[in-house]
């Protein structure tokens, strides 16, 4: 389950996202994904074929997905989390999450997560700048701020 909320100050907005993810992944780190999805703009059901790969220092993920409804839209979503021991305590923390949505008429939007910082058991804190590109604006949008998130194991 993935739930994330991310205000943007200085135009006073808030956007929340929950994500509930059933996959199964076979042996080769490849399987089938349906995903339950609520936003502040939609919610819905997508379904499509994933990777996924993980060990103490990496995570890799990618989610090729379609829409379950009445229009086309498919989309990209990947996650790369490097994680290496800083000391016996402490972690680096850094991850980059890439999604991009699609339908008929091409491009619609894309955004990409940036986080640098550190972990120490499973708390992670640090740097972050969201960058947000969309089919009906010329500009991207970029968001820095700080990042807290907790990683339960």
């Amino acid at each position: 389950m993935i739930g994330r909320a991310t205000a943007e100050y200085d135009e006073n907005k808030t956007d929340l996202f929950t994500g509930a993810y059933l996959n199964y992944t076979t042996n080769s780190g490849f399987g089938g994904t349906v995903l339950g999805r609520i936003s502040s703009n939609n919610a819905g059901i997508d379904a499509g074929v994933h990777y996924f790969k993980a060990s103490k220092k990496f995570v890799i993920y990618a989610l090729l997905s379609i829409n379950i409804n009445n229009e086309l839209l498919y989309s990209w979503f990947s996650i790369l989390r490097f994680t290496p021991d800083l000391n016996k305590q402490w972690k680096l923390y850094s991850s980059l999450e890439l999604f991009s949505a699609f339908s008929d008429i091409g491009h619609l939007s894309s955004v990409q997560r940036v986080r640098i910082g550190l972990d120490k058991k499973g708390n992670q804190f640090g740097v972050a700048v969201n960058l947000h590109e969309s089919r009906y604006s010329a500009s991207i949008d970029i968001n820095p701020g700080i990042f807290f998130r907790k990683q339960f194991q």
